[in-house]
């Protein structure tokens, strides 16, 4: 049996244990090894962090001071919320539909910030660091362990929410830059519609939605057998059997994000899609549903879109 097809049933028995999210982080902890922040990919969150703040103050004559921002995903390591407190935000709220902060990770991802200011490295990356702010992350890493994750995040003025992002709760017209970092491609398409049309509501009318959208079937990253457009093959009513109930992959192509946007009252004003291989993706039998779709539509396998209200 092919791997992914292993971790798919895996993941399958998981999502009915009571603490689903639980087990499943053990699963990528010792067996995918997907949750060791390494070096490397420290340095990658910093340049996404790097690119939403770019994208952001590009769209603004002068640098905003005490802008206020929203993260869908916190995920395991909130590192994108650190990275813009450290830069300047006012206050974050990050959202997530599970909690998945842990205090030892929490001061892995501190001390990894500690080292990259340290190197200098993390000045290369994120040339707005504030050096007050740096070190009340110092102070807040010597923290960790005598409250809650969520309470220490606090203090950065970072707001962890466990809610969906339908309803945020936020007021309106209260957000000036809203991120994701490889999130959004796990979002089922009626859902995030309706999120987009909450950010619509919180953000303010010259809102900045900047997201990197990964359109990889996500199993090619454990299983070097498949491409990352295996999952283009199966059609739906096999796929919902394949699928990942705890990493649901909503299998949207780049202009199916485009028409999402636009339909919320955005308009994409920077794109920057990365395309796989032209050979990989005729090696694969296409599904009825995606057989209407354009090659080069198919083809995109990661996209930075950014966006702002129409007629802003």
């Amino acid at each position: 049996m092919p791997h992914w097809l292993i971790k798919s049933a895996l993941q399958r028995v998981f999502s009915w244990l009571p603490a689903s999210h639980y087990w499943n982080g053990l699963f990528q902890r010792y067996a995918t090894h997907s949750l060791e922040l390494t070096t490397k990919n420290f340095e990658v969150r910093l340049e996404h962090c790097h690119q939403h703040l770019e994208y952001f103050f590009e769209m603004k004559p002068e640098r905003p001071d005490g802008f206020r921002a929203l993260e869908l995903g916190t995920g395991w390591f909130p590192t994108v919320p650190v990275g813009l407190y450290l830069c300047g935000a006012a206050e974050i709220w990050t959202f997530d539909i599970a909690s998945l902060l842990r205090a030892s990770q929490l001061k892995r991802m501190f001390l990894r910030f500690e080292e990259s200011d340290q190197t200098g490295e993390l000045r290369k990356r994120l040339p707005w660091v504030r050096p007050e702010r740096m070190a009340k992350l110092r102070e807040v890493s010597a923290a960790v362990g005598q409250c809650s994750p969520a309470a220490l995040l606090e203090r950065m003025n970072i707001h962890f929410r466990v809610r969906d992002a339908q309803q945020t709760g936020l007021e309106p017209a209260s957000i000036d830059l809203i991120v994701s970092t490889g999130v959004i491609e796990y979002i089922p398409a009626h859902v995030l519609k309706s999120i987009l049309t909450e950010f619509k509501r919180v953000g303010t009318p010259h809102a900045i939605q900047s997201h990197y959208v990964n359109l990889c079937d996500q199993y090619s990253y454990f299983d070097p057998t498949i491409t990352p457009f295996n999952y283009l093959k199966y059609p739906a009513r096999q796929w919902k059997y394949l699928n990942s109930p705890l990493t649901w992959q909503n299998r949207l192509r780049i202009s199916d994000y485009r028409a999402l946007f636009a339909e919320t009252g955005y308009q994409i004003i920077r794109e920057r899609d990365t395309a796989g291989d032209p050979v990989a993706l005729r090696k694969v039998p296409l599904a009825p549903e995606f057989q209407h779709y354009k090659v080069e539509d198919l083809l995109v396998l990661f996209a930075w879109l950014v966006a702002k209200p129409l007629g802003a």
